[in-house]
């Protein structure tokens, strides 16, 4: 008989409130695996976790649903067919799944296509394009290849004028340049190793666990190879 009831561990709820921030949606599935994929399909995000999950659970808003954990101190979770329990002593919160087929959520794995670029992105730069992001008030992330370094620019690639960052942070033979949007950039705080498709696809593989978030590359983006 499968086991229903279970605690979330912490690092399990930061990626929770990871995820909530590219989709409320989430579906749960039975097993160890958890996934989403933003309302616009252009940032998807997988991982294992340390807990198996007893059956798919299906849930409209992730913010709500960690709001009636964090209610409790350390509250289990007991899943039924159409709901949960969320409880400590004598305390508990009913919270019913939602249907699947109300729910915007990955439909298959992403099966990468062959990378050309490839370097890695540490804690600290990823920080920096965030802050340097919001100071500037800037938009556009260009990671840029001119067949020696890798830059990454923060700015805005429709102002030739505007202010901007600039940082090396890798080396390449390959002419390119790929754009992404700075708000498709909602990794958790880690070292990635990035990989970018002339496809018009980047993945962020964090380095100490099994966490992969796919980002769309914008589609003025160019590659010279």
């Amino acid at each position: 008989m499968k086991e229903t009831n279970m605690k979330l561990s912490k690092d399990t709820v930061n990626l929770f409130k990871n995820f909530a921030g590219i989709n409320s949606n989430m579906l749960l599935k039975a097993g160890n695996e958890i996934s989403t994929i933003s309302a616009q399909k252009n940032v998807m995000s997988d991982t294992t976790v340390t807990e198996t999950f007893p059956q798919d659970f299906g849930i409209y808003d992730l913010n709500e649903f960690l709001g009636a954990m964090s209610l409790f101190n350390d509250p289990e979770l007991e899943f039924q067919e159409k709901f949960v329990t969320i409880k400590e002593g004598g305390n508990s919160i009913k919270y019913f799944a939602a249907d699947a087929s109300v729910l915007t959520v990955p439909t298959r794995k992403i099966s990468f296509p062959e990378a050309e670029i490839e370097f890695t992105l540490t804690t600290t730069m990823l920080n920096m394009i965030h802050r340097t992001a919001s100071v500037l008030r800037a938009t556009d992330l260009q990671i840029i290849g001119d067949g020696s370094k890798i830059v990454v620019q923060v700015g805005d690639k429709k102002n030739v004028t505007g202010n901007s960052y600039n940082a090396h942070v890798g080396s390449t033979d390959k002419t390119f340049q790929a754009n992404l949007k700075v708000e498709n950039m909602k990794m958790l705080p880690g070292d990635y190793v990035v990989s970018i498709s002339s496809k018009k696809i980047s993945r962020f593989k964090a380095s100490t666990s099994e966490l992969v978030y796919y980002v769309a590359v914008e589609a003025d983006s160019t590659f010279s190879f």
